[in-house]
């Protein structure tokens, strides 16, 4: 069977000369140019005062929902936070707040909580399919947010959009 030819009034598809140069010895192969992906979005630079202010802006966002859902929180809260980096150079913050010592049942109705004041706060969250519930959410910003169940605990995330530090900023 010869190989299809394109359409009327299509562009020829081998443009490069290695590809027409196959094309021309096997012609019994079809040859498909898939389109390039878009690169992947370059991460913008912040200097050592623009990142205080990106991990100070997650930090209030973690404030304002573990405020309001402090009312359903029966257990205590241990925090952490930090700037992780990847193998490209790439950094976010992370804070993470971890609520422990629920009774049994509490960490799914936390859950639940937890999903009303994201939507309350502006995220758009939804539940995240699996064997143990779990919720993510996104806000305009760049800030994701997650959150899932351990036996007797909750744990929340809130993570940053990656970044660049500036000649200097890295810590």
């Amino acid at each position: 069977m010869p190989p299809s030819a394109p359409g009327p009034g299509a562009p020829e598809p081998i443009l490069d000369p290695m590809l027409r140069v196959l094309r021309e010895r096997h012609p019994e192969v079809d040859i498909v140019v898939l389109p390039q992906h878009a690169p992947a979005p370059v991460a913008p630079v912040l200097d050592a005062g623009d990142r205080d202010e990106l991990a100070a802006a997650a930090d209030r966002a973690l404030d304002d929902l573990l405020e309001r859902i402090a009312a359903a929180t029966r257990g205590t809260v241990a925090r952490d936070a930090g700037w992780h980096t990847d193998e490209l150079g790439q950094s976010w913050y992370e804070c993470v707040a971890v609520v422990e010592g629920l009774g049994e049942g509490d960490n799914i109705v936390l859950l639940r909580s937890t999903g009303h004041a994201l939507v309350g706060l502006g995220w758009q969250a939804r539940p995240v399919p699996g064997d143990r519930p779990r919720l993510a959410a996104r806000r305009r910003g760049g800030l994701e947010a997650s959150a899932t169940v351990r036996p007797t605990a909750l744990v929340v995330v809130l993570r940053t959009s990656r970044v660049r530090a500036a000649e200097g900023a890295a810590r």
